[in-house]
């Protein structure tokens, strides 16, 4: 009876921290979460709280893992998509080429990211997916996405709230691309990246793991490399930023987002732990 009871407790951040302090381990309320879900899960509850039912689905709907090394598709615009990618480890970029072989940075995807949430609903896929990192890519049949959504209504509503945060991120980066100047871009996009690695418990301070390069960051952004090498020069100069290798820490945090016109809502936290929400 206790066992079903604690099975539909809905899981504070407080509960949850122990999750990403503990690795696999459990929480306070007796959860147990495999490594490959936690960053999801972590994502997940800035939306709403979960249970452990919830977490079982999900750990059981992964079908396969497959590690890739750098610069590898996981697949490629027009095949036929029979699975949804969680990335794992590492990180991915989804992107489309022009008929001169020009690649244009749609999004970048962390670990707790579906890349491709809702390719069942089209006959081929209409981007490419590829690493920038090593990385390791979960495998979740479109079937078992279909049926988790008929089954549990709040895993249903979790899945739409990725799919319109995706919608929100397109649309602040067409912004970026289409209206601001070259230097707000980058200091835009390292604000958003910043927040997302917070959201998925990778990191709780204002320093992340980076592993783009300068041309990834330029295809992202619209401008060129070298041109991309002069405005990270700059957000250094203005003290904004440092680099090291491939950690990037924002030094000025209050100063960044205003610099970058950088306003949060899109990204849609209102759930987010406190540590994040002060921060937003």
């Amino acid at each position: 009876m206790a066992e079903r009871i604690s099975e539909n407790i809905l899981m504070s951040y407080t509960d949850w921290l122990g999750y990403i302090l503990d690795g696999i381990g459990t929480n306070q309320a007796g959860f147990n979460i495999k490594n490959y879900i936690k960053p999801l899960m972590s994502k997940l509850n800035n939306f709403q709280a979960h249970t452990a039912e919830d977490i079982k689905l999900l750990e059981n709907a992964v079908s396969n893992e497959r590690s890739f090394g750098k610069d590898e598709d996981v697949i490629q615009e027009g095949d036929k998509s029979r699975h949804v990618y969680l990335v794992v480890k590492g990180w991915v970029s989804r992107y489309r080429l022009n008929m001169h072989g020009k690649v244009q940075t749609l999004n970048f995807h962390i670990p707790g990211d579906f890349c491709n949430l809702h390719t069942n609903l089209a006959h081929c896929i209409e981007y490419s997916i590829g690493t920038v990192a090593p990385s390791v890519i979960a495998y979740i049949p479109h079937e078992r996405i279909e049926e988790i959504s008929r089954e549990n209504h709040r895993l249903a509503r979790s899945f739409n709230w990725l799919a319109f945060n995706e919608f929100s991120i397109l649309q602040e980066w067409l912004l970026n691309v289409g209206s601001r100047p070259s230097h707000q871009r980058l200091a835009h996009l390292i604000c958003e990246l910043l927040i997302r690695v917070r959201a998925a418990g990778l990191t709780e301070d204002h320093h992340f793991y980076l592993p783009l390069t300068q041309a990834q960051l330029s295809e992202a952004m619209g401008i060129t490399v070298v041109h991309t090498n002069r405005v990270m020069m700059r957000l250094r100069a203005e003290g904004l930023i440092t680099f090291e290798g491939r950690r990037v820490e924002v030094t000025d945090w209050p100063g960044l987002k205003k610099y970058a016109d950088f306003k949060v809502r899109y990204l849609h936290l209102d759930n987010a732990e406190p540590n994040l929400i002060k921060d937003l």
